[in-house]
């Protein structure tokens, strides 16, 4: 992806017939940074420009999704450390579910418990899932671009969602191949 400049994104503002303030508002910057950003006399960051790109995005098109916030499944199933393997394999089938994510009592995750991690271990049922579970899961924030997360679900098979550091959704490969289908 080639980086806009100043002007593009002025052009592109400008076109979609938002003013600096309603860009600053959706983008989460303030007027002047967008002012400075159009007239090119500050060098801005990358998250910077991600956020004004984003925005604009949404301002464009705003049915379509563009975050992983948008696609997430918000209500997420979940396991305490000291659940049974068995308890953990049981929720699974009965919910038709893949993965669930450990929590420890004070909401932080721990770690998370896949078919993968049930399938490559030889542990009594009655062991706690804390014995199983992976410790190589991605945690994202609910603002993520839709094309970041794509680019991590190549490497992973789930997505744990975090907005303000607490756990609001997650997004799996199914997910995420259902949100590009419906992009066509």
């Amino acid at each position: 992806m080639e980086i806009p400049s100043g002007g593009y994104l002025r052009q592109w503002r400008k076109a979609l017939g938002l003013t600096q303030a309603q860009l600053a508002v959706e983008s989460g910057l303030t007027q002047s940074v967008i002012a400075k950003v159009e007239r090119e006399s500050v060098d801005p960051r990358a998250s910077t420009l991600r956020k004004i790109v984003a925005a604009l995005l949404r301002s464009e098109a705003p049915d379509k999704p563009h975050t992983v916030g948008d696609i997430m499944i918000e209500e997420v199933a979940v396991l305490g450390p000291n659940d049974s393997v068995q308890s953990a394999v049981e929720r699974m089938v009965r919910e038709g579910i893949s993965q669930l994510p450990v929590v420890a009592e004070n909401g932080a995750i721990m770690g998370l418990v896949s078919e993968a991690s049930l399938l490559r271990t030889d542990v009594e049922r009655t062991a706690p899932v804390q014995s199983v579970m992976q410790m190589n899961f991605e945690v994202v924030n609910v603002g993520v671009s839709i094309s970041e997360g794509r680019r991590l679900l190549v490497e992973r098979e789930v997505l744990l969602i975090t907005d303000a550091g607490v756990l609001c959704g997650l997004v799996s490969r199914i997910d995420m191949v259902r949100a590009l289908s419906k992009d066509e």
